[in-house]
This record gives C-alpha cells, sequence and structure tokens, in this order.
C-alpha cells in the first residue's frame, strides 16, 4: 500500500469542524516523501537461513595435530575454486578436522555431486563418504 504524502497531509488539514480544532502540518519535502513509503523490516533486509535434516558429502577427516588443519584448508581451497557454487564447511570436534561440501535434502543429491567431486579430485575419492548432518536452506524473507 503506497499513499501519496499530499493526500495524507490534506486530510489531516481539512477543516472538518471548526469545533474540532485545525490540524497543520509542518515537514521538509523529504520527509513527506517518506509518508505513506512501506518501511522495511529487519527481516526483510537479510537472509533468513532454515536448517532442516539432510546431507553433505564428507571429503576429509584427519586428526594430526597441525597437518589435519592445513590439509582440510588447503582441501577446502580447492573444492571453492573449481565449485565456487558448493557450500563447504570446516569443522573442528576435538580431535577431528572434518570438511563437508554442500546442503542436499535427499540422499540422491548428495551422491551424484560426490560423483562429480570424486571425478574432480581423484585424489580425495578413498575418503569421500555421505553422512547426515543439519542442512541449511536459504529463503528470503518475501516483501
Amino acid at each position: 500500500m503506497n499513499i501519496s504524502a499530499q493526500t495524507i497531509i490534506d486530510e489531516l488539514q481539512a477543516n472538518v469542524d471548526s469545533s474540532e480544532g485545525v490540524i497543520r502540518v509542518e515537514c521538509s519535502p523529504a520527509i513527506a516523501a517518506l509518508i505513506g513509503t512501506p518501511i522495511p523490516s529487519s527481516a526483510e533486509n537479510r537472509e533468513e537461513t532454515i536448517t532442516r535434516p539432510g546431507f553433505r558429502v564428507q571429503v576429509f577427516m584427519g586428526s594430526k595435530p597441525g597437518a589435519a588443519r592445513a590439509e582440510a584448508t588447503s582441501k577446502q581451497n580447492t573444492i571453492k575454486e573449481q565449485f565456487p557454487e558448493l557450500p563447504v564447511y570446516m569443522t573442528y570436534n576435538a580431535p577431528n578436522w572434518k570438511l563437508t561440501v554442500g546442503d542436499f535434502t535427499t540422499r540422491e543429491e548428495a551422491n551424484l555431486v560426490k560423483q562429480q567431486l570424486q571425478r574432480a579430485f581423484p585424489e580425495f575419492g578413498q575418503e569421500m563418504y555421505l553422512v547426515s548432518a543439519t542442512i541449511k536452506m536459504y529463503s528470503t524473507a518475501s516483501e
């Protein structure tokens, strides 16, 4: 609903009955231009994240002090270069570093991407397998 500022100001200033008093509106033209313009809420200005159960492709897990984190970071960068559209997650749960890829709602989707990753990175192949995970589903708030 976009109401014209002039319409609102005119209605407020209209003399309905002299016994009710008179309203006089004084404001800058910039303020008047904002009247009737919907103000988006903070939820409309940001992307909302919804989570649900799903699957990811685990491409690495290691626990060697120092070396595991470096290897996970290296593999993460390599995957992001070739598949920038896929989210890549590096997590640490003592003593293990894990690297997982994707947010898939079905096992079939995850398996297809796993096969693509295995073809693209045969050196990672033996470590790759599907894992259950809480995945992120992105949706932008409607206006």
